[in-house]
């Protein structure tokens, strides 16, 4: 019976790993020859993210993005309650995306401007940022005036 159990469980092990594997996400290639490139090549801002997970592939446009967290060598994109794991870094992943609509809140953390309902400053200088589906996200103090000023644009900056 012990054998049969360890049989079993290094079965189910070698194929979580193996789905795990295989189930990353990664930027769409470049355009067909006939579509416009962008005008800036260093600037590219992908609309969509070739998902795959678990051997099936989804795009996920970047707009439906709710908020991403580092993981590793992994960024997670979470959109609608369901995590993407994304092989790249929280600085390579910032960049392209788009700067008017994401914004950076913490080291391993960034938001989709669109999804924040409020911000709330916590006594120890960092803030916690509520969504509107009721996330609650960490801020760090070094990023919480930067995203006062993105978020409410009429909004007096605080010096420090």
């Amino acid at each position: 019976m012990q054998t049969f159990a360890l049989i079993v469980s290094v079965a189910h092990g070698y194929s979580w790993l193996w789905r795990r594997l295989h189930g990353e996400a990664h930027v769409l290639g470049r355009p067909d020859p006939g579509v416009p490139a962008p005008a800036d090549e260093h600037e590219e801002r992908p609309d969509r993210f070739l998902v795959r997970k678990l051997r099936r592939d989804f795009l996920v446009a970047a707009a439906d993005i709710e908020w991403l967290k580092a993981a590793g060598n992994y960024v997670n994109l979470h959109v609608a309650g369901r995590d993407y794991p994304l092989r790249s870094t929280m600085a390579g992943i910032e960049a392209r995306l788009d700067p008017a609509r994401f914004v950076r809140i913490h080291r391993s953390h960034i938001v989709n401007l669109e999804r924040v309902a409020s911000i709330e400053p916590l006594d120890s200088g960092d803030a916690r940022v509520h969504l509107v589906d009721g996330t609650e996200l960490p801020c760090s103090r070094s990023y919480r005036e930067a995203l006062r000023g993105r978020a409410f644009p009429g909004a007096p900056q605080r010096t420090a």
